[in-house]
């Protein structure tokens, strides 16, 4: 569920509507859970479907306030994200792989210095162009997946959001983002895939 930042203007506003007489009894429950949860060092957050609710019992009170005015000067809630723990087998996976790297590496040149000069030059040269399509491929994917996963977030965020630009722009922001670190997880395992058929022909 969207949530925005709980600012003073949403608790004014929320001041007005608790003292209406004919609030219903769990709307008022729900907007006094959210003004007693704010304080100044840790500002709370409310639902947008909260704020929307505060929005309507102000048009048909006495003091009528529009949506983006009293959204105004606040911004869409991230809860914070905790960095879970770093898997040891992967670490060490990871280890393994730099290792395998750097010997692959130094046989290469090794291997070379023993060559004549142009020997091998086209079969190396035609096996590198081959990978360098693969990797070449892989990141325009991967601009075109993230570009498209933004686009679809802010266009597709209008019929939530309506003309609130902030929102729309951080949805696009949060969508692109999961399609970024889905991308890069399949580009690591195509990589991996690479070097294992590099080891493979060597």
């Amino acid at each position: 569920m969207a949530a925005v930042v709980c600012t003073d203007r949403i608790l004014e506003a929320i001041d007005t509507v608790l003292s209406q007489t004919d609030l219903p009894g769990d709307l008022q429950k729900e907007l006094s859970r959210y003004k007693d949860s704010h304080s100044s060092d840790k500002p709370g957050n409310i639902p947008f479907q909260t704020v929307q609710k505060l929005q309507e019992r102000l048009e048909d009170g006495e003091k009528k306030q529009y949506l983006h005015e009293l959204l105004e000067g606040s911004d869409v809630f991230f809860p914070p994200v905790e960095t879970p723990p770093r898997n040891p087998e992967l670490v060490a996976r990871l280890e393994r792989l730099k290792r395998e790297q750097e010997n692959r590496q130094y046989a290469q040149m090794t291997r070379d210095m023993g060559k004549k000069p142009g020997q091998g030059a086209l079969s190396d040269f035609g096996s590198e162009a081959k990978e360098v399509k693969v990797y070449l491929m892989a990141l325009i994917n991967f601009m075109v997946s993230v570009a498209a996963a933004f686009t679809f977030g802010y266009v597709g965020s209008e019929y939530a959001f309506g003309a609130s630009v902030t929102l729309r722009v951080m949805t696009g922001i949060i969508l692109a983002t999961m399609v970024a670190m889905a991308d890069i997880y399949f580009m690591a395992k195509v990589v991996e895939e690479e070097v294992e058929k590099h080891e493979k022909r060597n």
